[in-house]
């Protein structure tokens, strides 16, 4: 009985080791690395279709994997970049998720960000709303901005 058990478990094995063997490779090493943003200050506004993001003090970047490059980013360099590239914000703008911290909790609004600028301590960037949410003033929030490659020259920025 115990060699007939140890016989199917090692004939089950057998029959799944070609499935294993031959599974499709799911992370492409040959493409570029995604990088996505994350922007936190401590207020802001959203009036129309302008975002103002009030005392950030950098642009934190990170990729998926096989990369997994993190790290900090200047606002003034982030500014910079955004036309650069073969596939810049300025030619595809990127989407974004603006989470708001409030006293009933977060609150998330899908934009899409049209244009950006640095003036007198703040961020600006000209948006356009992607769902019905709205806040005009806010306090405590993040702007977390979708991938793109080619925006920063190798990991270390």
């Amino acid at each position: 009985m115990r060699h007939a058990t140890i016989l199917a478990i090692f004939t089950v094995m057998l029959t799944l080791l070609p499935g294993v063997v031959s599974a499709e490779h799911v992370i492409d090493d040959s493409k570029e690395p995604g990088y996505l943003f994350v922007l936190s200050a401590a207020s802001g506004s959203l009036k129309g279709d302008t975002l103002t993001l009030n005392a950030v003090p950098n642009v934190v970047y990170f990729t998926d994997r096989p990369d997994r490059v993190a790290g900090h980013l200047s606002l003034e360099k982030f500014v910079e970049s955004w036309d650069k590239g073969s596939d810049s914000f300025k030619k595809d703008p990127p989407n974004a998720i603006l989470s708001v911290l409030n006293k009933d909790g977060a609150q998330n609004m899908v934009i899409e960000l049209m244009s950006v600028e640095q003036k007198s301590g703040s961020v600006i960037f000209k948006v356009a709303m992607l769902d019905d949410n709205t806040h005009e003033n806010f306090r405590i929030t993040s702007l977390f901005i979708d991938f793109a490659r080619d925006r920063l020259s190798g990991p270390n920025p």
